[in-house]
């Protein structure tokens, strides 16, 4: 336990020597279950724009900007050394422009609406001010038909969760069920999620509707 509260109250917001290597833990091989395990439950098409909020070490953009080579990615983090990490791993596709990344805070984002066709967020709605709110201000930024996903490796649904979301402060372990209602309650569509008992990741998936026809 003391090791994952370590973990997580550095991993809010990355900052000097300990910050730079929960950063590099984000990116071990460890912390690839969660995203390969999430990878089959959305579509990354041709020309995708996606914004993966919470960008940390910057690995889930590589893994995503792998499976379609035409798609572009942009990072957000509070995090400077997250920031330069992130282009740190993605020098290549940041040298070629497929990824851009930035600061800012997932409850107002610097960004115009309706840019992107995926917005992801790993490991990091924990730290969200409001779910709710910040479920908004990615739905406003996402195109008309597209995926909002959320993953977590953390279901919520143990005492020691609890007991880590208290020790570690300002952190809330959300279950399945909350992420779905909240998706909903926006106006998010077609919600789905997944959940898997023996590593408790979960993983929900919701689409914006599409602009009404004229």
């Amino acid at each position: 336990m003391a090791n994952l509260v370590k973990y997580y109250t550095r991993g809010r917001h990355p900052k000097g020597f300990w910050g730079k290597r929960v950063l590099k833990e984000m990116n071990s091989e460890r912390h690839s279950q969660l995203p390969e395990w999430t990878f089959d439950k959305f579509h990354i098409g041709d020309k995708f724009h996606i914004l993966d909020i919470g960008c940390g070490g910057g690995a889930n953009i590589r893994r995503m900007l792998a499976l379609n080579e035409t798609s572009t990615a942009t990072g957000l983090d509070i995090s400077q050394i997250a920031i330069e990490k992130t282009i740190d791993e993605n020098y290549p596709a940041y040298v070629d422009k497929r990824c851009v990344v930035m600061g800012g805070n997932v409850m107002q984002m610097p960004f115009a609406k309706e840019v992107f066709d995926l917005v992801t967020a790993y490991e990091t709605i924990y730290y969200w001010m409001s779910l709710d709110s910040a479920i908004i201000e990615a739905m406003r930024v996402l195109k008309p038909g597209g995926t909002l996903v959320i993953a977590n490796e953390l279901d919520g649904l143990s005492q020691e969760d609890d007991l880590l979301a208290k020790a570690v402060g300002g952190m809330r372990i959300y279950t399945p069920d909350e992420i779905k209602q909240s998706m909903a309650e926006a106006g998010l569509i077609d919600v789905q999620a997944w959940h898997d008992e023996t590593s408790h990741h979960v993983c929900v998936t919701g689409k914006k509707d599409q602009a009404p026809q004229h």
